[in-house]
């Protein structure tokens, strides 16, 4: 069974692919590993309304913290 440290989860959500690869492309700047899914989804259906949701940032349970700080910095 993995540890606590190991699992993956979503960290956030975004309406567009911009705004979703704009984070991941922070997170890869500090060498925070992380993914995104339902890329095409949104690109296909861009009005979202609740059938799904959105373009997914998915990142190791152990740099939740490091990632709401580094995603919440202001340059």
């Amino acid at each position: 069974m993995a540890d606590f440290e190991d699992k993956i989860i979503v960290f956030e959500s975004y309406s567009t692919v911009v705004e979703a690869n704009l984070a991941k492309t922070k997170l890869d700047a500090y060498g925070i590993p992380c993914f995104l899914t339902d890329e095409n989804l949104t690109s296909l259906y861009p009005l979202r309304i609740g059938i799904f949701p959105g373009v997914r940032l998915h990142i190791f349970r152990e740099d939740a913290g490091r990632v709401k700080e580094i995603l919440n910095e202001v340059n």
